[in-house]
């Protein structure tokens, strides 16, 4: 396995992530990255690092990148929107499916809490092979208030602005965040769907997973007991993980689930 860090421009400021490329032969299956709000490319307790390593020694290649205002890419976090994270996805995945080693027929997206919503609004178009949910975001409005993020708060009449842990969220994401509908953008999905979500999430509770589970055809998933929103245990951790290799390893290699 090779890890190389990459860059790639989108709307003049610079994108930058890391590809993991396996050893074996070519064409090679692949995994797009979607992190949560706030996050970046190795995601919390560095569950995306891990989930990308353990794929590609089974032979999935995978882009983990920073969403622009995150991590290291350009940009400050209050320019963040819903608009702007779907560009950079859309772009991610173009970088993606131009490497040369790559199946492009065979690309999964796989989103973290906001990263599920993100992934939601680009499935239909650009038809990935998969999706991944974890603690996925199907009613973002509530999800968010819990934050303490809502269009009605003081700090945003008084400066444009709401400080949510040192960011700078701003109006524009807000506004969009009251018009996303994840669910609704998956209407039309037929492709197989992965939904994985702690019992104990008291951010994205467990109505969001169990809303795709009943609403999309085709759509299953596995709730872990004694796991909260970002599965911050060591039994927790590795049942994420163990489950998505394996189910990811089904769908893009045709290796039985373990």
């Amino acid at each position: 396995m090779t890890e190389t860090p990459v860059a790639f421009a989108v709307a003049g400021q610079t994108v930058r992530g890391m590809l993991h490329t396996p050893a074996g032969e070519d064409p090679v299956p692949a995994v797009l990255w979607l992190h949560g709000f706030t996050g970046n490319r190795n995601e919390s307790h560095r569950l995306f690092v891990d989930g990308a390593r353990r794929l590609a020694a089974r032979g999935i290649a995978s882009l983990r990148f920073d969403f622009r205002g995150c991590g290291e890419s350009d940009g400050d976090f209050f320019d963040t929107s819903i608009t702007s994270q779907i560009e950079d996805a859309r772009a991610a995945l173009a970088f993606l499916r131009s490497q040369p080693r790559l199946d492009a027929k065979r690309l999964a997206i796989a989103g973290f809490s906001l990263g599920t919503a993100i992934a939601s609004q680009i499935a239909s178009e650009e038809s990935p092979a998969a999706l991944v949910f974890w603690s996925p975001v199907v009613f973002p409005v509530p999800i968010f208030a819990r934050l303490g993020l809502y269009a009605a708060h003081p700090e945003l009449s008084r400066q444009g602005w709401i400080d949510s842990n040192g960011y700078r969220v701003g109006r524009d994401f807000l506004s969009e965040l009251t018009a996303l509908d994840p669910l609704g953008a998956l209407a039309g999905w037929t492709h197989p769907l992965l939904v994985l979500y702690g019992k104990e999430d008291l951010l994205a509770t467990t109505e969001n997973a169990e809303a795709l589970l009943a609403e999309i055809p085709g759509a299953v998933g596995e709730a872990r007991a004694h796991a909260g929103h970002v599965f911050g245990s060591v039994p927790a951790r590795s049942w994420l993980l163990e489950r998505t290799e394996s189910w990811l390893s089904e769908q893009l290699l045709g290796v039985p689930a373990r």
